[in-house]
């Protein structure tokens, strides 16, 4: 076989069942696949036992959560073919999507390639991102970076899907050739917010060609509402510790700026809010929005993140290889002019 799936988590649990199940009856019998998860609940690993009885795939399990980088890891170490497909365990798959994505790599001798998400609950009708792009500019305290989803939330019966190359693979599904990984040495596990941003300004470093695969669709199911297990996942990962450490990690690598407060509280914080008011409705109409977030959220992230920093204290995040200095000080100049050119419109 020329390609691995490895399934990681992105915020839920309980999604991942349902998630295998779309994946297997989209994919030839004998591609190979990896789930690694951490301290699912029993429910799940049950569903997964039954799964594995009817498909066979390999599961690689830890005792505490595990970080999305962290799983990717793991999960690509672990792949013997070619390529590896990396996708997160809340996506649904249309039939066909390996192929448009294999027969894309070969036909554009791709380095990388995304598929095409949209929104859910299935069928796919809304997209998410149809390919990204990266903008940088020049301001008061340096290059600041922004990253654009192509045509989110544009139905996918009106859309315009032009466009090949690109610069950014979201991390809900794309394609990656596994010596390209290997180059790299990975993605940074200190990472939970800016991953693909990370990846993406990484593969221009490395001159790899990065494109767009419009018939590999899949669906990731954004609008599922969170049951109070995966809560528990969703602060862990949204964690405004771990979100504080990946802008840190992230301004450090490429010494940029970020739009800090932005992400940090109109994104995450107001992230974690909607996965508990989904999960627990009438609680939050009881109390309102700030007692709900003072009360249920931030004490429920500060129990999980205490109880998960001491399971997994021995963990030190592994980080990819070093990058030249004068090749991202070249990139993010690229990127700057080609942002005042107005060029990235027509990509």
């Amino acid at each position: 076989m020329r390609t691995t799936v490895v399934v990681v988590p992105r915020e839920r649990f309980t999604s991942l069942p349902v998630s295998l199940g779309s994946l297997f009856r989209t994919i030839p019998g004998d591609v190979p696949v990896v789930v690694v998860e951490g301290a699912s609940p029993a429910a799940t690993r049950s569903e997964l036992a039954l799964l594995a009885r009817e498909r066979p795939f390999r599961l690689v399990s830890f005792p505490y959560m595990v970080k999305p980088n962290e799983a990717r890891n793991i999960g690509a170490s672990m792949a013997e073919t070619e390529y590896v497909v990396i996708a997160d365990n809340d996506v649904e798959y249309e039939p066909g999507w390996l192929d448009a994505l294999e027969r894309h790599v070969l036909v554009y001798a791709s380095d990388a390639v995304a598929a095409l998400t949209c929104e859910g609950p299935p069928p796919a009708t809304i997209i998410h991102q149809a390919g990204g792009l990266l903008e940088a500019m020049r301001t008061e305290k340096g290059i600041s970076l922004f990253d654009l989803h192509r045509l989110a939330g544009v139905p996918l019966a009106d859309a315009t899907l032009s466009g090949i190359e690109h610069h950014i693979c979201e991390l809900h599904c794309m394609l990656v050739r596994r010596s390209l990984l290997e180059e790299l040495g990975g993605l940074d596990e200190r990472l939970v917010s800016r991953e693909q941003v990370d990846l993406a300004l990484r593969l221009l470093v490395v001159e790899a060609k990065v494109t767009f695969a419009k018939d590999a669709v899949v669906t990731y199911m954004a609008r599922d509402r969170f049951d109070p297990i995966d809560l528990r996942y969703l602060v862990f990962r949204w964690s405004d510790r771990f979100v504080v450490e990946s802008l840190d990690a992230f301004e450090s690598t490429w010494a940029v700026s970020l739009d800090r407060d932005d992400i940090r509280y109109a994104w995450a914080a107001e992230h974690r809010l909607r996965g508990a008011e989904t999960t627990y409705p009438r609680l939050r109409r009881i109390l309102g929005k700030d007692r709900f977030r003072r009360f249920v959220v931030a004490r429920l992230e500060e129990k999980v993140l205490s109880e998960q920093l001491r399971a997994r204290a021995a963990i030190v995040p592994a980080l990819p290889n070093a990058l030249a200095r004068d090749r991202v000080e070249r990139v993010l100049e690229d990127l700057v002019e080609a942002t005042e050119r107005g060029a990235l419109a027509t990509r």
